[in-house]
């Protein structure tokens, strides 16, 4: 599957020093949110989380440094944003509408045109962690 290889075309010293470096720049609150996600993914909780704070208070910084993390360990983090311009502003990011089919425009009727056995299926069920 060409989707979960490019998922784990990553290079893991690179990653590990920028999680490195990152972290060492955390402040409290951000230490925080990335102990608590990555405890989620590496017991596999499975939890949600909302990360709210103003403008410049590095939300996209600690969703980039775990989604590192998160791949470092040769796992799977998608990144999608609802829009072209914040996924750009994340690691390896996308559209939630072109990753996970969402059709535009969307109706009550609508859903995501993901078949079983495609290889968008396939990475899903691989997904370590979605931001």
């Amino acid at each position: 599957n060409s989707l979960i290889a490019a998922q784990r075309n990553y290079d893991v010293p690179t990653l590990q020093a920028e999680v490195a470096a990152n972290q060492a720049s955390f402040n409290p609150e951000q230490r925080i949110v990335f102990d608590k996600v990555m405890q989620s993914v590496t017991q596999k909780q499975g939890k949600s989380f909302f990360v709210h704070s103003g403008g410049g208070g590095g939300k996209t910084f600690v969703c980039n440094t775990i989604a590192s993390a998160v791949r470092a360990n040769l796992s799977i983090a998608l990144c999608t944003a609802s829009t072209g311009i914040a996924s750009l502003l994340l690691h390896g990011g996308s559209t939630g509408h072109l990753r996970y089919k969402i059709p535009i425009p969307i109706f009550e009727d609508s859903f995501c045109d993901i078949g079983h056995h495609t290889d968008t299926a396939k990475l899903l069920l691989e997904v370590d962690l979605i931001i």
